[in-house]
């Protein structure tokens, strides 16, 4: 009696198989990149709020050390006129406002102008300040000593009561008004 054998099947993946796995591993991968990147935009976020809470309340106390805000226009922002405001919450040469040299401010050194504050040169001057996206801060004192801090905001109007200073950014799409938004009074 003959018998008869089936043939073996080769041992292995067919490429079909192999394409629909990688397919597979290739769409969880995407999903997990989308994930990570809004994790890593959060703590972008977070990261500002705490310079701008931190920029916030060095100002609130150096007012309550010395009674007064330091010289500066009512509106500046962290790389243009408000180098002179980090310069003397920092107690860096040339702070005159800041008679007692008290550091007010501690913050990291930007990498690149992100996420920090940058030092031109040997240290001893600020270039600037900034969230870490890139953007500097604004930064607005109550130079009139008014009950109400008042000021606009993109399209908005905002009245903070019992406040000398409000510190803000447009976050990382650079715009106001949205809802990643860097702002010392929420």
């Amino acid at each position: 009696m003959k018998i008869h054998q089936l043939p073996r099947r080769a041992k292995g993946f067919t490429l079909i198989e192999l394409l629909v796995v990688i397919t597979i591993i290739a769409i969880l991968a995407g999903l997990s990149f989308a994930g990570v990147n809004l994790a890593m935009k959060k703590a972008k976020k977070t990261q500002g709020l705490v310079a701008a809470t931190s920029l916030a309340t060095a100002i609130e106390t150096f007012y309550g050390e010395y009674n007064r805000l330091p010289d500066v226009q009512g509106e500046v922002e962290t790389d243009g006129g408000g180098t002179k405001l980090l310069q003397v919450l920092l107690a860096l040469d040339g702070a005159e406002d800041n008679t007692r040299s008290i550091i007010f401010l501690q913050a990291p050194e930007a990498k690149g102008k992100r996420g920090g504050i940058g030092y031109e040169g040997s240290g001893d001057n600020v270039e600037g300040m900034w969230d870490p996206f890139g953007n500097p801060f604004t930064v607005i004192l109550n130079t009139e000593y008014e009950d109400r801090l008042t000021f606009s905001y993109g399209s908005q109007t905002v009245n903070l009561r019992g406040k000398q200073v409000a510190v803000y950014s447009p976050g990382g799409d650079g715009e106001l008004n949205t809802t990643d938004d860097i702002k010392s009074w929420d």
